[in-house]
């Protein structure tokens, strides 16, 4: 079986050979654990993704289509659960720490989970990704500038007027 092709192998995982996925595990593992480091995961959270993505192959083997590639399916997967995952760091994530941005104002406390994803929603991707970098992967903000190669009080300006602009939303759905 070490000699199936990566679409074979994931043929033969949907028709119930469970060998296929240990192949294809250690195929594609330190390619989806080296996708996550390089996304600023850390390490643990990184090896949580990687069993994550390993996780959902096995769930979704059945809608794997041959006429693509494998390794594309294996990292759309990945890409979609690196989101899921940041997603559900922002829903567990309570309060903003700004005290570096360029605003004297303390940071909005968010009273419930679901209100840190919806008021990001609000936000441009862009100022999503900043303020995700910020106060997720506690990210310096010299370092999100060179990772974004943008300058260092650009950063500040943004992380300071979309945490302004969350000051003034109310969460959709949010009780007034």
């Amino acid at each position: 079986m070490n000699d199936l092709s990566d679409e074979d192998l994931l043929i033969k995982l949907s028709e119930g050979e469970r060998k296929a996925l240990d192949i294809l595990y250690l195929r594609h593992s330190g390619r989806v654990l080296s996708y996550a480091l390089k996304r600023r995961l850390s390490q643990e959270r990184a090896e949580d993704l990687l069993q994550i993505v390993f996780l959902q192959i096995y769930r979704k083997k059945h809608l794997y289509d041959p006429k693509h590639s494998a390794q594309a399916w294996i990292y759309v997967i990945t890409r979609s659960e690196l989101k899921d995952y940041r997603n559900r760091e922002i829903k567990d994530f309570l309060e903003w720490d700004d005290s570096l941005s360029q605003t004297s104002e303390s940071s909005p406390i968010l009273e419930q989970k679901d209100e840190a994803e919806a008021l990001l929603q609000d936000l441009k991707p862009r100022e999503q990704e900043i303020l995700r970098l910020r106060y997720l992967d506690e990210m310096e903000y010299n370092e999100i500038a060179a990772l974004l190669q943008e300058s260092e009080s650009n950063i500040r300006q943004i992380v300071s007027r979309s945490l302004k602009f969350l000051r003034g939303q109310k969460p959709k759905g949010a009780s007034k």
